[in-house]
Order: structure tokens, then sequence, then C-alpha cells
């Protein structure tokens, strides 16, 4: 690694941290604070989507499965674009017109308080732990390649994403994801089309790719890998559109705004992951040894699949603009966690618990003391997470978000499409896919389908995608069918409860009108263009260094798209009142 790739990423954190102090100023109450006001520009809420989605793990874990098996990595994020193009038709609208802050407000109007309240404080520990499971990955990779301490390199990243999200929350967070977006795919884009132009086209690459099918490598039985494409499609859309999730909606101006956010997102998860994983596509056809190249990875060393090609192939100061935007993936879903879990709190608990909530200083002060906690709690996990000599406890807590996470999502998306079941049913549907998931994690056993398959035949992979195919399945069917069947309970409910359900219905189907939409700040988009200006010169000065015209010229071309991108948030200043108002 060159010292100019340090100098990226250590004025990258100089960047972001310029730019959360620049939209610290836009969080002037507690409502600014949690959902933004609700008066973003659609691109930044479905920059935010798209960047939330996924972290370090993209570039990791995703590209060793690229290196490995090829083409089956796409049908996780193409799961993303199906969700999202589905939450564009139907679901974000909904979740829009509902009127809420946060997530728990949906579950509160659907459920009542006791489904609220167990969502909750389900919510906080999961949250907590998916932000320390991504900064550990994130830091255990960094730590390995770039021979920086981990613990060094955890506390670093944790210190400022709680800063991000602390200093201006929804604001500060939303501005530096859309930053976050432009380098990451200014930089993946091209590297991506180098890639591919190096490996002759994406017939040559198909060509040479060593797998014997679409469906990789370790397959007896390819109606396996159809199914559990089928099924992994259908989580990702569960995962996007379920009342847990819909905080990405919330952001926006109105119910219009809240599609073209769903829309773009689905089409960048559409396109984005093609030129993501061409570089490992790349490295698996030149049959290179990455265990031997990284022997401080272990058994993990495929997960430098992407590196190797930037690492090998790309001039010096490219590698430390993919750690910048490898930094860039982890701090979006983090900060955006914390900012969530900041608003949950402030609405789903302090407002519902303490005398003299509405006092709206009061209101920041905890937004912003929830917030802190939260990171500090997310990286002294990681920190822990960092010092296990095994893995068995960093497995436990993955286990623990795999069991929590469908069953939470199936109520909550059914919420706003089945309105005629009992509070009860929230939670109640939640307890039975908890059953669920641990018949399936504790009792699963492939000789359920020796009836279809030869299980000895079954290779370690098949196995896996089994338990994964049916544990969905018997979610959908079971938890999902017992949710329905709730309907056959239902009463009409008595005085308050009854006019929350009514106007909860009503709100829904109610669209939002122009004098309820929040007026939208034009200097969003002057702020941004500049800021993005200014990282398109950076990287343009990166050409001083260059020995050939072949690298001079990579670096142009992420600095001319970054360039392009600033001269679209330029002109969308211009025409964004005017878009709203119509």
């Amino acid at each position: 690694m060159h010292s100019i790739d340090l100098w990226v990423v250590a004025a990258y954190f100089v960047f972001v941290i310029g730019a959360a102090i620049t939209f610290k100023r836009f969080a002037t109450d507690s409502g600014q604070y949690i959902k933004g006001g609700g008066a973003m520009m659609w691109w930044m809420a479905g920059a935010t989507a798209f960047m939330t989605q996924f972290s370090a793990w993209t570039f990791t874990g995703a590209a060793a499965k690229a290196y490995e098996d090829g083409f089956p990595v796409l049908m996780l994020f193409w799961g993303n674009a199906l969700g999202f193009f589905i939450a564009a038709w139907f679901f974000a609208e909904r979740f829009r017109k509902l009127r809420v802050d946060t997530p728990m407000d949906v579950i509160r109007q659907r459920f009542g308080l006791v489904s609220e309240q167990i969502y909750t404080w389900l919510q906080f520990p999961l949250t907590t732990l998916s932000a320390a499971i991504w900064l550990n990955g994130l830091a255990i990779f960094v730590a390995a390649v770039f021979q920086i301490e981990l613990s060094h390199t955890i506390i670093g990243v944790g210190v400022l994403v709680t800063f991000i999200a602390v200093s201006g929350g929804s604001w500060t967070v939303s501005a530096t994801n859309v930053i976050q977006l432009i380098l990451l795919m200014a930089i993946t884009m091209t590297i991506g089309i180098v890639a591919l132009i190096g490996a002759g086209g994406p017939i040559e690459l198909a060509r040479n790719f060593p797998a014997p099918s679409l469906a990789g490598n370790n397959v007896s039985y390819p109606q396996i890998f159809i199914l559990w494409g089928a099924v992994v499609l259908t989580k990702q859309s569960i995962s996007t559109n379920n009342a847990m999730s819909c905080y990405r909606f919330l952001v926006t101006t109105n119910e219009r705004e809240a599609k073209k956010a769903a829309f773009i997102t689905g089409l960048m998860f559409l396109i984005g992951p093609v030129l993501w994983f061409v570089p490992p596509w790349v490295s698996a056809t030149m049959n290179i040894d990455l265990a031997s190249l990284y022997p401080n990875l272990g058994s993990e060393a495929n997960n430098a699949a992407y590196l190797y090609f930037v690492d090998t192939f790309m001039p010096a100061g490219v590698l430390g603009l993919v750690l910048a935007a490898m930094i860039a993936a982890t701090i979006s879903p983090m900060t955006t966690a914390l900012n969530r879990n900041a608003g949950i709190f402030v609405r789903n608990v302090y407002q519902v618990f303490w005398t003299n909530s509405e006092d709206e200083k009061r209101k920041m002060w905890v937004a912003k003391a929830a917030t802190l906690v939260n990171g500090i709690l997310a990286t002294a996990a990681a920190l822990f997470f960092a010092s296990l000599e095994s893995v068995g406890f960093f497995d436990l807590m993955m286990l623990f978000g795999a069991l929590l996470q469908v069953p939470l999502a199936i109520p909550a998306l059914l919420a706003v499409v089945v309105l005629k079941t009992p509070d009860w049913s929230g939670w109640a549907t939640l307890v039975v896919g908890l059953l669920v998931s641990c018949i399936v994690h504790f009792g699963f056993d492939v000789s359920w389908y020796s009836f279809w398959f030869e299980t000895e035949l079954l290779t370690a992979r098949e196995q896996v995608d089994l338990k994964v195919i049916t544990a969905l399945l018997l979610q959908v069917l079971v938890t999902g069918g017992f949710f329905l069947s709730t309907q056959l309970f239902y009463k009409e409910p008595k005085s308050k409860r009854r006019l929350s359900l009514n106007q909860f219905e009503s709100n829904m189907l109610t669209p939002i009108s122009l004098e309820e939409q929040a007026t939208v700040d034009g200097r969003q988009n002057q702020y941004l263009a500049r800021m993005v200006r200014m990282l398109s010169a950076c990287c343009l000065l990166l050409t001083l260094g260059c020995d050939s015209i072949r690298d001079a010229l990579i670096f142009v071309a992420i600095s001319t798209l970054m360039l392009l991108a600033s001269l679209v948030l330029s002109k969308k200043e211009t025409s964004a009142k005017l878009e709203i108002a119509h």
C-alpha cells in the first residue's frame, strides 16, 4: 500500500466531518433531527435508502461469493431492486401518507401500545448489534490488509460515525449519504468498466469464469439454485417493504417524492451491482491463490478478491479511494441506524413515559444523548467482538439477528395491507415467527427433502441453501398465514382505539396536501453541489502522481463522474421548489 492511499483515506475523513458540520444547521428541532422535517428531496432520500442496504461486506463477503460462484451473488442485490420497485408501486406511498415520524409510530397506530413497546425494545439491541457487526467487519479487513491496529480502526470509525449522527441527525446522515453514494458509484463504475475492458468484454468474461453454469460451483441440483434465487428475491422484498424499514420514505415531502425515491433506488440496485462484481469475477479467471497473498485473512482470504484487482491493476491512490468507499459504505447504514434508534427512543419511549416530554429543547437533547449512547454501545460491542479468540459469540449475535428480522418484518409488512386484525395479532405473529425460526435453526435436517433429492449428493452449499429456503417458506406460510387467520378474531374496537384505527386508515388513503408539505430548503442542493465539486477537484489532483496516461485517465474518469453529479445537484437547486409545488 502506498503512502498516498493513506493520505486519501485521511483526507476523506476530514471531508466527511466537514460535511457533517455544514449540514448540522438544518436540524433546528427534534422533527428535523429525526426525519429531516419531511423536507428532503427524493434523490436525497433515495441515496440514503441505497447506501443503507449494504456495508463493507459488499466488497468483502459478497465479493468473495462473486469470486467463488459468479452470478448468484447478484440475486441478493436484485432482490433489493425488486423490493424497491414494489415500494414505488405500492408501499412507499402508503407509508408516507401515514404522516408519522418513526417506524414505531406505524406499529403503535396499527397494533396499539403493547406491540409498539415490544417492537421498540427488540429493535434497540438488534440495530446496535448490527451496527457493531458492520463496524467490526470493516475493521477486521482494514486491519489485516493495511496493517492498521484493529482496535484503533474500530474506535476511529466508531467516533466518526457517532459524530455524524449526533451532530445533525437525519440531515447530516442523509447529506453524507449523498456524498458517499456519488463517491462510491464514481469509483466502482470506473473500476468495473476498466476490469470489463481488461477481461475482453462480458462474453469473454463469462466464457473464462471457472464455473460450469450460471448457478456457480458445487451445485448438484440446479432446481435448488432456482428455488434459492426465488426465495432470496422474496426475502429482500419483505425486508424492504415492512414498517420497520419505512423510515427511508418518511423524510420526503410527499408520497410522490417517496415513490420516486423508491424507484431510483431500485434502478441503482439493478445496475450498480453488476459493475461492483466485475473485478472479483476477473480475479477468479486468473486462478490466483489469495490465501498466499493475504495470509492475515486466513480462511477468509477470498474476501480480498475485489481489493486484489484494485491493488494489482489500478494506479496508486485508487486503493485509498476504494478504502474510503468501503468506509463510506459502512458509515452510511451505521449513521442511519443510530439516527433511527434515537428517533424511536424520543417518539416511542420518552414521549410515552416521561412528563414534560413536549419541550422541544429537551427532546433535541434526549435525541442526541440517545444517539451518543447508542454509538458508544455499538463501538464497545465491536471491540468486544474483536477481542474474541473464537467466532462463537459473533455467530450467536448473527443468529440473534436472523431469528428476529423476518418474524419482525412479516406482521410489519402486512400491517398496511390487511387492516381488519386484532391488536394482539402484531405481537402474537412475532411470537409465532420466533418459534418457526427456532425450529428451523435447531431442528432442520436435509433428510426432510429426501423425497425430492438424494441427500447424500447434496453439497455443503446446497445444504445451507435448503436451510435458507425452508426458513423463509415456513415464515411466509406459517407466520404470514397465522397473521391472516387472526382476521377471524377481529372485533370492532371501542372508544379511542377505534378513532386511532380510523385515522390510520384515513391517512393511508388521503394524499398529503400542499399545506401539509414542509418547505424545501434549496441550500441542501447548493451545499452538496459545492462539496461534490471539491471532492472531484481533489480526485483530479491524484493525476499528478501518475506514471502513465492510462493511470491518469482513470482518475480523470472518476473526477468527471463526480463533476457531472455536482452539475445535476446544481440544476436540482433551481427546480426544487417548483417540482414540489407541482
